[in-house]
């Protein structure tokens, strides 16, 4: 098993960027990979990175400008996500699987 601690700030990436699509005017996943890639020629899939929560420092470099804020203003919003939110992520993911599953 993965580093508990290592899951729990994978999440809270996950649960920012999220929370900042949502501040944006709930942009969607499509559009936001489609405006990132007009704005910066960057391809990938954020809906990936908000399931496997999965970074490299160039990506959220690249969505913190995108979002318009500083990386460490990125990274103290990362820090406020609370562990309760993170324990229902946690729920909410294996909920998802389960149902896939079957």
């Amino acid at each position: 098993m993965k580093n508990q601690k290592i899951e729990d700030f994978k999440i809270a990436v996950i649960l920012t960027l999220k929370q900042l699509r949502k501040e944006k005017g709930d942009i969607s996943q499509a559009a936001f990979n489609a405006d990132i890639l007009d704005k910066t020629g960057f391809t990938h899939n954020i809906g990936r990175n908000e399931v496997e929560g999965n970074f490299n420092m160039e990506t959220l470099y690249i969505y913190s400008v995108y979002f318009g804020i500083e990386l460490t203003d990125f990274f103290e919003r990362v820090c406020k996500v609370s562990s309760q939110d993170i324990e229902k992520f946690k729920i909410d993911k294996i909920k998802r699987k389960t149902k896939k599953d079957a």
